[in-house]
């Protein structure tokens, strides 16, 4: 008779949890995933990392058990603004100025640049500089900020690995220190926490003064390769010190590698709505360092033809790591000359000397300083 109930009991039980399993996984986002009352006995929870639902505890759900979503409040927010090529090209432009030698400029020169090649009559407003070598000697790196009163937008871009000695100096860091947390949650790789150490501060108390007086313009963050990874986890620290709103900020990156661990991911995606990261095949970067170690944002905009133009077809992606785009070509890593040159080819050729040929100056290296002193450029009353 024991057996028998015991049996009757397994029945029962497995039923429920194939009827919750059924009911969650056709749930296609986050909020009528946390908000399914089917089975009140095994609720649905969202796992942000592959926008999918299932059952707590579901074996085949791959999210870690702290990162689950299990209410509608904790839900990340939607993309508010679609992805706009067009825009995603002209902010190349800036995502390449970022590389260009900025000290000793001659701001004839500079506002001849801005006005024959940048759309929307940007002005330049500072160019900050840290010292951020820790092993390797090597310039200077670089976040820029300029403004559009025609546009009502500032735009913050930040410079990408500047040569071999600087990426030998990442590759040295991320083998030997790893992960680092932020101060926001969650954890970076140390090169990249170390640098935002050096100019989030510089920034952000320069862009709470911008921002105090055209408190009606947008953010616009930007950058290519290593940029990329800085821009985004600049955005979601101003997002949650609150000194931009989510809704007026955007971020467009190109060929940005993966930096950050679940934690940091799933805050990201709570904090910024309209990211979007631009890959495109045969890229190599977007595929650094492995998928179990580290993760993407969300939003990814998926090239499978490599050379991006304004024209290029292209694949919007939910997950964060979507099978159906970059993750389309597998895990294998291509570092030939053709593909480093893709790497640096989005709407532009080879970005990181895009600009060198306007000679709008000579490379310095500024003085070390301790943290929190800012090396700065200042454009905004010329």
């Amino acid at each position: 008779m024991m057996n028998y109930l015991q049996t009757a009991a397994c029945v029962v039980l497995w039923a429920l949890i194939g009827q919750a399993a059924a009911g969650c996984f056709e749930q296609t986002n986050c909020t009528s995933c946390t908000s399914y009352s089917g089975n009140y006995l095994f609720p649905c929870t969202w796992c942000p990392m592959t926008h999918q639902c299932h059952t707590s505890g579901s074996l085949y759900n791959d999210c870690y058990r702290h990162v689950y979503i299990p209410t509608p409040e904790l839900c990340p927010v939607e993309d508010s603004k679609p992805y706009n090529q067009t825009l995603a090209a002209q902010i190349a432009q800036w995502a390449a100025m970022a590389y260009a030698p900025h000290t000793k400029i001659d701001p004839k020169v500079l506002s001849k640049v801005l006005r024959d090649q940048l759309p929307g009559n940007y002005k330049m407003l500072k160019i900050i500089q840290r010292q951020c070598d820790l092993m390797v000697n090597y310039s200077a790196c670089t976040v820029l900020v300029a403004m559009s009163h025609q546009e009502k937008n500032i735009i913050v871009s930040f410079e990408g690995t500047q040569n071999m000695d600087q990426l030998y100096e990442q590759l040295l860091t991320t083998a030997l220190a790893g992960l680092e947390n932020t101060r926001i949650g969650g954890k970076v790789l140390f090169y990249n926490e170390n640098l935002q150490k050096l100019l989030y501060p510089c920034l952000k108390s320069y862009l709470e003064e911008i921002l105090a007086a055209y408190s009606n313009y947008t953010l616009t963050m930007t950058g290519h390769s290593l940029g990329g990874a800085q821009a985004q986890i600049a955005a979601a620290t101003l997002v949650r010190e609150r000194i931009i709103s989510t809704d007026k900020l955007l971020v467009y990156t190109y060929g940005a590698p993966r930096f950050a661990d679940v934690d940091f991911v799933s805050i990201f995606d709570k904090l910024v709505k309209t990211n979007w990261r631009l890959i495109q095949a045969r890229d190599p970067v977007p595929k650094i360092p492995p998928s179990y170690y580290l993760y993407h944002t969300h939003g990814e905009v998926w090239f499978s033809t490599p050379g991006v133009t304004v024209n290029s077809e292209y694949v919007i992606c939910t997950d964060n790591e979507d099978e159906s785009c970059a993750w389309s070509q597998g895990p294998r890593l291509c570092f030939t000359d053709e593909c480093v040159r893709i790497h640096k080819n989005y709407f532009i050729k080879d970005m990181g000397y895009a600009f060198d040929e306007q000679r709008l100056g000579g490379p310095r290296r500024p003085n070390r300083s301790k943290l929190g002193e800012c090396d700065s450029l200042d454009f905004s009353e010329i």
